[in-house]
């Protein structure tokens, strides 16, 4: 009795190993994919935060400094910076509306991003384009 439930037990041992070997891949895949989904999802939130807080620095001053908006395109990289997203000022676009930069008309803040993906070859996705748009109304001119 006790040989047959050995035989059995090391029959099962090279049973669980060949469905280890079969299902590791997959699980492999399934591990990276929710990684690049989380790295997406903070890449997302750190570039919206980021929008807002020059949205919300250029609704406090909305005239642009020897012609450029280059004070509110450093506080969203600095805001970027802090949360390790890695932005140019070329990223960042700053639009007012119909009303120019009067009290009271909206100021626009655009952050595009692009995050690489571990599994790009594989799905065929490789970089995952985003895009935060904030817009606030000026309410001070400073």
């Amino acid at each position: 009795m006790v040989r047959l439930l050995r035989r059995v037990w090391r029959d099962q041992r090279g049973q669980s190993l060949v469905e280890m070997a079969l299902v590791l891949p997959l699980l492999l895949l399934l591990l990276a994919g929710i990684v690049d989904l989380g790295r997406a999802f903070y890449s997302h939130i750190a570039i919206t935060n980021a929008a807002r807080e020059g949205a919300r620095r250029a609704s406090r001053f909305p005239r642009p400094v020897d012609g450029g908006y280059d004070f509110v395109k450093q506080a969203v990289l600095d805001e970027c910076q802090a949360a390790g997203v890695a932005l140019t000022m070329d990223d960042i676009a700053i639009t007012t509306g119909a009303g120019g930069t009067e009290s009271g008309f909206p100021i626009t803040v655009t952050v595009d991003y692009t995050v690489a993906t571990i599994l790009g070859s594989i799905v065929g996705y490789e970089y995952l384009p985003m895009r935060a748009v904030i817009s606030m109304v000026i309410f001070g001119t400073v």
